[in-house]
């Protein structure tokens, strides 16, 4: 998508700062970015969000795995696999958490081998491990269509999280509303 709007305003020259929603939060607090995307739960009440999209999450093992016979495990099933998840203060945790708690389960229920940064670390650690992930159903349609992984269902467990865009309270104008207005757009090919 950003390659999509330098093409059409090549005038524009526009920063990238990753992290998770909390330091993009904390990022905007500190006027070190105009605009965020984040994902989670978590409510700021001095920003201002908007939905802009719509996510599942979903457990996903690679195709090696020796959970590749499995199409759907149990809530009870899920405390036994071995898990690498996002780290704390991610919106995809947060989600985890969220859909946990409804069933009474908590994090330290689960068999947790490792928290990871990124999605993609988390995908190249499953690459390699007899471990389960739990990441969005869109950051790995390339991997699911070659093959690399595979998804299983968790009986029960619904983990739908919205994507917002996060501006300070106030500053909805000029070059974040610009891209705001073309991601809006844009979002129909994603």
């Amino acid at each position: 998508m950003l390659a999509r709007f330098i093409e059409k305003f090549p005038q524009v020259s526009l920063s990238l700062f990753s992290g998770n929603s909390s330091e993009v939060e904390k990022a905007l607090q500190e006027h070190r970015i105009d605009l965020a995307l984040v994902e989670g739960n978590t409510r700021q009440p001095n920003l201002k969000y908007t939905p802009f999209l719509q996510d599942e999450l979903v457990a996903i093992v690679h195709t090696h795995s020796k959970w590749m016979d499995y199409d759907e495990i149990t809530l009870d099933e899920l405390k036994e696999v071995p898990l690498v998840l996002r780290e704390r203060g991610s919106g995809t945790l947060d989600v985890l958490i969220t859909a946990l708690h409804k069933h009474n389960i908590k994090l330290s229920d689960l068999t947790i081998r490792m928290h990871l940064g990124s999605t993609e670390s988390i995908k190249l650690f499953l690459e390699n491990s007899e471990c389960m992930g739990i990441l969005s159903i869109r950051s790995i349609n390339k991997e699911l269509y070659s093959g690399k992984f595979k998804v299983l269902d968790i009986k029960d467990l619904v983990m739908f999280r919205e994507f917002d865009f996060v501006q300070l309270q106030g500053q909805d104008t000029g070059l974040p509303a610009l891209f705001m207005q073309f991601a809006n757009h844009y979002k129909e090919k994603l």
